[in-house]
């Protein structure tokens, strides 16, 4: 008789990687990736909250030791952001260049504007963008968002992510014309109201495109994504108002939360308030749309990120965040793959 031999582990551990799930993974770029851009997202969120409010807000009521120490936290994660935000357009790029199904105006505008975005991001990283390198940026960030968001509309899973982007694109146009006319024409009191006119539809329009996010999300048949973004929506409205009835005799914590806040409003703009609270309100949705559990991993942090990108399209992180969400929402709407594993679970939603 013949002993019957042991079946080595490393069989089983090959028959487990050849699985089904593992192939859809290895075939499909959006759900390989879709680690690193929850990842992304939730780095972005951390890095925009320090660097755009917290740190900036200490100023003033902190001793230099603390605040020196969260300025090391704060470019930690910004460099961080940095790094996650280029690796996924250069993969996204890379699997861009073999995906058939995107279209020949898409693909063009998604390759000419992310070498834009990318080459001003490295500078940005030594020193402040020079006003030619601010309409470069909002050029080629504009560039590639139309690209990815004219490819988004036509399939149905990415249909509402690319509309909110496209919102998002108009409201950089109206500011971007804002800030030039501001910047041009300094001396001119006519050319300094259009200027505030086109600064004011900036800050509309931001606040559609945060509608369009919070209606897709509550229109998820799940009670979570309901919940993530009404509790977001609330907490933004008590900070807001919190700093807002801030005063001499205030907790040092509330007179941060106000300088912070207050420094990101434009000079221009007359809706300060509103303004203040779509500032804090793209944090906290973004925040919720990256821990939100999706089979879509990409649509959920697309949308984070083009929350992060708010339309501001002239700082250079909030420019690669807006950039590379529309470039995964063009893989995103040309994979197949995808599409199936949004219509699997639509159907499982709707039973």
């Amino acid at each position: 008789m013949t002993e019957k031999t042991a079946k080595p582990p490393e069989t089983d551990a090959a028959a487990s990687s050849r699985s089904p799930e593992s192939y859809e993974r290895l075939a499909s770029p959006v759900l390989r990736s879709a680690w690193l851009l929850r990842t992304s997202a939730i780095v972005g969120v951390l890095a925009s909250a320090l660097g755009a409010i917290i740190v900036p807000g200490l100023r003033g009521f902190a001793s230099d030791a603390v605040i020196t120490r969260w300025e090391h936290v704060s470019a930690t994660l910004a460099y961080a952001m940095g790094f996650l935000l280029a690796g996924l357009l250069l993969t996204g790029a890379f699997d861009l260049s073999r995906a058939r199904k995107i279209g020949i105006a898409p693909r063009a505008l998604l390759l000419l504007g992310a070498p834009g975005v990318l080459s001003m991001l490295v500078p940005a990283f030594a020193r402040s963008l020079t006003p030619v390198g601010s309409i470069i940026l909002v050029v080629a960030t504009l560039l590639v968002v139309m690209g990815g968001a004219s490819a988004g509309l036509r399939a149905p899973h990415t249909r509402a992510l690319a509309a909110a982007q496209l919102v998002y694109a108009f409201a950089a146009f109206t500011r971007t014309m804002g800030w030039l006319l501001a910047m041009v024409f300094a001396e001119s009191v006519r050319a300094y109201a259009v200027a505030r006119t086109f600064t004011i539809a900036g800050v509309v329009t931001e606040g559609a495109a945060q509608a369009l996010v919070v209606a897709w999300l509550s229109m998820r048949r799940r009670m979570s994504t309901s919940a993530l973004s009404a509790a977001a929506l609330l907490a933004a409205f008590m900070m807001v108002w919190m700093a807002g009835r801030t005063d001499a005799s205030s907790p040092v914590w509330q007179c941060v939360m106000r300088s912070g806040i207050a420094g990101q409003v434009s000079q221009t703009s007359t809706l300060g308030a509103l303004e203040a609270f779509f500032v804090v309100a793209s944090l906290l949705l973004a925040l919720a749309c990256a821990v939100t559990a999706h089979p879509l991993t990409v649509v959920v942090c697309a949308f984070a990120l083009a929350l992060l990108g708010r339309g501001a399209y002239d700082v250079p992180l909030r420019a690669m965040s807006a950039a590379v969400a529309a470039l995964w929402t063009a893989l995103a709407a040309s994979d197949e793959r995808a599409l199936w594993r949004a219509l699997t679970a639509s159907r499982e939603e709707n039973r």
